[in-house]
């Protein structure tokens, strides 16, 4: 499988970083507030995060950009380097491609609702917080990061992408050209 990548430019790097503000306010704030209550819950969080990006990295297997700049989940493309480690020699296999992007999204929901007990119990007001954060990174990411993605025809996040442009109306980047 061969994927046309797009050549990303320092105007799209620097919106990706500032779509990472977000995510990181979400990130370290969490475990912050998770390790008040026990370092075990901070570990564990961190821990589902970083097994997302394992189920990203047998994602990234054909993707144009493995090893390079790729913006990948959520903006951190820990999954881009680990492809690279783990999957070196490894082709495109649509099965295998499919049951690690099932098994990213049901982590990353995981992962995403881990904390909510606890920022409840600190504060109910952190919930919506936490929420909007989330959100706000997403609508930062998606339309600067994945509109311009050579594999967001078959990424999760590329998916997530085309069902929002659809559903908003939007126009691609792509047919523009």
């Amino acid at each position: 499988m061969e994927m046309k990548a797009y050549v990303w430019t320092g105007k799209d790097k620097l919106l990706y970083a500032l779509s990472m503000f977000p995510f990181l306010i979400l990130f370290f704030g969490t475990a912050y507030i998770l390790a008040t209550y026990s370092i075990y819950l901070t570990i564990s969080s961190v821990s589902l995060y970083i097994l997302v990006n394992f189920f990203q990295a047998g994602c990234c297997i054909g993707c144009p950009y493995r090893g390079r700049y790729c913006p990948a989940f959520c903006g951190v493309y820990l999954g881009n380097h680990l492809s690279g480690i783990l999957y070196k020699d490894r082709q495109f296999d649509k099965r295998f491609f499919e049951r690690n992007a099932s098994a990213g999204e049901i982590l990353l929901a995981l992962w995403l609702l881990f904390p909510l007990y606890w920022l409840f119990q600190t504060g109910w007001y952190l919930v919506p917080i936490y929420l909007i954060l989330f959100v706000l990174h997403i609508i930062l990411f998606l339309p600067a990061q994945c509109a311009k993605c050579g594999y967001n025809t078959i990424c999760p996040g590329g998916k997530a992408w085309q069902s929002c442009r659809q559903w908003f109306g939007l126009v691609d980047i792509h047919e523009r050209s």
